[in-house]
């Protein structure tokens, strides 16, 4: 089973259990999550490699999809 729909099937198991004001809560929480980690990663630069706040650093890119997009991205190759 594709991650996707793996996904949806879970969304329409857990959303109908949830109350519809619990639902934009954790919606809007999310957003919020996504777009502090999407500014700490512009502005972040990638920590040496051994360095105990690698794992954070990946973390925080990944919540913020901002996988080799960052100006500051200097763990990422050009691309084509």
């Amino acid at each position: 089973m594709d991650p996707t729909t793996l996904l949806a099937s879970l969304f329409n198991y857990v959303l109908p259990l949830l109350p519809a004001k619990w639902a934009a809560d954790v919606a809007s929480l999310g957003l919020v999550i996504a777009g502090a980690c999407a500014i700490a990663a512009r502005h972040w630069p990638k920590p040496k490699d051994g360095s105990k706040w690698l794992w954070l650093y990946s973390l925080v890119n990944t919540i913020g999809q901002n996988k080799g997009h960052a100006t500051n991205a200097s763990d990422t190759n050009p691309k084509n």
